[in-house]
């Protein structure tokens, strides 16, 4: 790669119609976390469920947004919780495709519901020629080659075979999508532990997960990443259409907060 040329990151959104409100906020946080770095151009590029697309209006806005914005519709089974080995090999495709299309170097995963601040660790992801996988690991259970889902990146040249993988070997079908792709790099990687590089070491500052905080709290101002949909799948089918708003009122607080246009940091959101 010419030392001139910054790498090109495309930053890839997993979404259908219930995140269309979200994914807006998601993609505002990553359009200025991206500008704020000299060495990285990032894509967006929305990875849409052809099953249960995004809403029109919430599409044309995201494609708006950025002038290297674009979408690929899917029409692979997501399953509960983006589980199985047909969400798995759909989205690893997918991945492929988003990072073939744009040219990309790097792809990186976003969840709808989580907003990026940082991309410190893309650019030391990018230097690193060995690491093929970067994320959020060991997310509570001391599993060393697990990424949790929330954000984590991936390098081109690992896409292709990772989607053949999953082809070739299917994942069970409650497997975890985050868990699969990370151990299946390793794995790819013929075990060598430096194929997987850590952004979150045990530490608050690195990654931040919510059902409900205080704006002003030091931890989030610190954070990569936030995610505020930790117990979505657990809310009564009666009051899902109303936590969805409410996390997507966090998210525009959070852009707000770190863009400088709220005047009020130290209220606290509305308790769930």
């Amino acid at each position: 790669m010419s030392e001139n040329r910054k790498t090109r990151v495309t930053v890839a959104f997993l979404c259908y119609r219930n995140d269309s409100e979200l994914l807006l906020e998601s993609q505002r946080a990553a359009i200025r976390a991206f500008a704020t770095s000299e060495k990285l151009e990032a894509s967006f590029v929305m990875i849409d469920d052809a099953w249960c697309p995004v809403k029109r209006e919430a599409r044309d806005k995201f494609l708006a947004a950025h002038p290297r914005a674009g979408r690929i519709a899917t029409g692979y089974k997501r399953g509960f919780m983006i589980l199985g080995g047909e969400n798995l090999k759909g989205q690893c495709e997918a991945f492929a495709e988003a990072a073939e299309l744009t040219d990309a170097d790097i792809l990186v995963k976003v969840d709808a519901d989580t907003c990026m601040f940082k991309v410190d660790w893309i650019e030391e992801f990018a230097s690193d020629p060995k690491a093929m996988c970067a994320g959020a690991f060991d997310f509570g259970n001391d599993n060393h080659t697990s990424v949790f889902g929330l954000c984590y990146a991936l390098k081109r040249e690992v896409l292709r075979p990772l989607a053949e993988d999953v082809k070739r070997f299917p994942a069970h079908h409650k497997a975890w999508e985050d868990h699969e792709v990370s151990s299946r790099v390793f794995r790819l990687a013929d075990g060598d532990m430096d194929s997987l590089m850590r952004w979150r070491a045990n530490t608050k500052g690195d990654g931040f997960w919510v059902t409900a905080l205080d704006l002003a709290n030091d931890t989030f101002v610190k954070a990569r990443a936030a995610n505020c949909a930790w117990d979505h799948s657990s809310q009564p089918a009666n009051k899902k259409t109303e936590y969805r708003a409410k996390v997507c009122s966090w998210m525009k607080r959070w852009n707000d907060l770190v863009e400088g246009t709220n005047d009020s940091q130290q209220q606290a959101v509305p308790s769930s």
